[in-house]
């Protein structure tokens, strides 16, 4: 997936996926809070994210376990018609 942050690195790496989900929220990115599957019933944090023009959103779900975030999905947001 392309990082439109990277200047070296032009796709993002696991060390820049999580700095670069770190910072937009701290920026005050919006998180919908959503029922995982699995396991059922847990808790998950979505993010879509703009990245660039003419490029779908990215989709970065998270949650909360065993004292760590735990990454989810972290991919391009294709809509199905």
């Amino acid at each position: 997936m392309r990082n439109p942050d990277g200047i070296l690195d032009t796709h993002f790496t696991d060390a820049s996926a999580w700095e670069f989900i770190a910072a937009r929220i701290e920026g005050g990115q919006p998180i919908e809070i959503v029922t995982v599957y699995k396991p059922g019933g847990a808790t998950g944090y979505v993010m879509k994210i703009d990245l660039e023009p003419n490029r779908p959103q990215l989709y970065s779900k998270l949650q909360l376990g065993s004292g760590k975030i735990i990454g989810r999905s972290f991919h391009y947001s294709v809509k199905n018609d």
